[in-house]
């Protein structure tokens, strides 16, 4: 009976991290509406959710350092245990970055634009999300086939933060010229972007991990050189 409850423990901890997804998740949601229609209220209504997710990272990571202390976990227990932690610091940070992104879009809500990389921030702010709310559909499924999906979506973010970088420094046109200040907060967007997606890989690793038990790296190699066997067959 106490494995039982130490299990059930284990999957209220897991249901903790997911409702924290929730939440970042709508985060994530609105900041993208905000980038894209340039709403600076809405924006300003994210502000703050960085201390409140904070503040649950820290209830989760003591829950799990409990767990650890009352119970003798086995090596899966122990993996979800560390992956909860970790994914819950992923979680955390995407969070920061969203805030950081919609309080750019309130400093600078009266700045002249550049049409094409607002059009890229806007297009990058949908793929980083989306890649995001996968990587959290992978933990929760533990669905390992699918953390390709997350290299593919991770590759597209990679040209576009090359493209907008460039845009930043180098606006196409020079007949609709746009803020100094805006084009820096841009490039500053396009960097949290990019981190975004970062930590929604590093998720999908993370669940590898869980669910095999091999270090990250070297399972998401073999799963992907395994994947060229099968196409080469």
């Amino acid at each position: 009976m106490p494995r039982d409850i130490f299990h059930q423990e284990l999957d209220r901890l897991v249901e903790e991290v997911l409702e924290l997804s929730r939440e970042v998740e709508f985060c994530l949601d609105a900041m993208v509406n905000a980038l894209e229609t340039h709403d600076a209220e809405a924006a300003s209504n994210q502000l703050g959710v960085d201390a409140r997710y904070k503040e649950r990272e820290t209830q989760i990571v003591e829950e799990c350092m409990i767990l650890q202390a009352r119970q003798a976990p086995v090596a899966r227990d122990l993996r979800l245990i560390h992956v909860v932690q970790a994914v819950t610091n992923h979680l955390v940070r995407t969070g920061t970055l969203c805030e950081h992104i919609c309080r750019g879009i309130t400093e600078t809500r009266e700045a002249e634009r550049d049409p094409d990389l607002a059009n890229t921030l806007a297009e990058m702010a949908h793929i980083a999300r989306d890649l995001f709310r996968w990587s959290v559909d992978v933990f929760n499924s533990r669905d390992v086939e699918r953390s390709k999906e997350l290299e593919a979506a991770d590759d597209r973010v990679d040209l576009m933060y090359s493209e907008g970088m460039n845009l930043a420094v180098n606006p196409g046109n020079k007949e609709r010229a746009s803020s100094p200040k805006w084009r820096v907060q841009a490039a500053l967007t396009v960097h949290y972007l990019e981190r975004i997606a970062d930590h929604g890989v590093d998720i999908g690793e993370r669940t590898v991990f869980l669910v095999t038990g091999e270090r990250m790296e070297g399972a998401l190699r073999e799963y992907r050189e395994r994947l060229l066997d099968e196409y080469e067959d």
